[in-house]
């Protein structure tokens, strides 16, 4: 498929996948994960009550520092703590839930009807091949991050700040559509990790298109709330520190939404121009 091509058919798989947002069942994945990350973050957010302090208070402190374990500056660090907590629910439980979506969704777009309990039956063999598969683009999207931040620390062009941080969005892009058929060559085309890892070239000749821009619009939809995360200082300042735990909440939310997103419409790129075999698709 051509270019215009393999973009009309993103934006399809697209709607298709927001009408889909009605299917109860094709949530379970995302809603567990969901259910984790909230439990985590209210963990942080409570982390001096007696049952916790003697688990997550040497974590707070050795990622942020003794200020970080006295209100409200706790909450000034929240946002960080959080995210290194997701580096590691993305790399395990993330990757697990991604294929046990991609599996539903399959089911789903060939109009059959699979329980979320069957869907993970078929994910569980497969986790370590999952994990290990979507573990080099994490990676990357972490050094890439930190190359960013390292280049741009007291950086005091304004513009030149932004620019940095637009082309590591765009990086960030880049790398997630290049690995975005992972999942479904794992779970589908039942490959191992190195039979999935060699197969990745050829999904970006036939899908490379439609997968830039299912994340680009994935990471559009998210910057505003993304955005609002960075400054979340600025509600420790205004002395409604205790938002910042709610604005973190949200952002867990919409990254659900969005994952839910393009989880479904790769899955329909997937099966409609990336697949070669005839019985790769399982």
């Amino acid at each position: 498929m051509n270019v215009l091509e393999q973009v009309a058919l993103a934006g399809q798989a697209l709607r298709l996948t927001l009408r889909e947002a009605r299917t109860g069942r094709l949530w379970t994945p995302w809603v567990t994960l969901g259910v984790l990350q909230l439990a985590l973050l209210l963990a942080l957010t409570v982390f001096a009550h007696p049952l916790l302090a003697w688990a997550v208070a040497p974590f707070v402190r050795a990622l942020a520092g003794e200020p970080a374990l006295h209100y409200p500056d706790f909450f000034r660090a929240l946002p960080y703590l959080h995210g290194r907590v997701d580096l590691v629910v993305g790399m395990l439980p993330g990757a697990l839930v991604t294929g046990w979506s991609t599996w539903l969704f399959a089911a789903r777009w060939r109009r059959s009807v699979v329980a979320p309990g069957a869907g993970w039956a078929e994910t569980a063999p497969r986790s370590l091949t999952l994990v290990l598969a979507q573990l080099p683009q994490q990676v990357l999207v972490l050094l890439l991050g930190m190359a960013f931040e390292r280049a741009l620390v007291g950086q005091p062009d304004h513009l030149v700040r932004r620019l940095g941080y637009a082309a590591a969005l765009g990086g960030v892009v880049g790398l997630q559509a290049l690995f975005l058929y992972v999942p479904p060559l794992v779970m589908l085309g039942r490959r191992g990790l190195w039979g999935t890892l060699a197969g990745l070239p050829r999904t970006w000749a036939r899908g490379l298109w439609a997968a830039l821009l299912l994340c680009a619009v994935a990471m559009l939809l998210l910057l505003p709330i993304s955005e609002l995360g960075r400054r979340s200082g600025l509600l420790v300042e205004r002395g409604v520190p205790e938002l910042v735990g709610w604005v973190v909440a949200l952002q867990i939310l919409a990254g659900l939404a969005l994952s839910f997103l393009l989880a479904g419409s790769s899955t329909l790129v997937y099966l409609g121009v990336v697949v070669e075999e005839p019985g790769e698709e399982g």
